[in-house]
């Protein structure tokens, strides 16, 4: 059985596949404001999951939205 470790790290990588090549079709289709606020979310989000699945710090949503926000808000400028 492959350690839980090396588990988590294949989903990460195919996880960071999706959004990238999400990304990629956003900037295509959208422009850079979208896409860098859809990334920044995507980060947001991944922080706030690795911290549930670590057991670190407080996991709360808001720390996600906190993540996002310049960049939603310099987009709606």
């Amino acid at each position: 059985m492959m350690p839980r470790d090396k588990i988590l790290h294949l989903a990460l990588g195919l996880i960071a596949l999706l959004a990238a090549m999400t990304a990629i079709w956003l900037h295509s289709v959208a422009g850079l404001g979208p896409t860098l606020a859809y990334v920044t979310t995507i980060v947001g989000v991944g922080y706030v999951v690795q911290q549930r699945i670590r057991g670190e710090g407080q996991v709360e949503a808001l720390d996600a939205l906190a993540t996002a926000a310049p960049v939603w808000a310099a987009w709606a400028i």
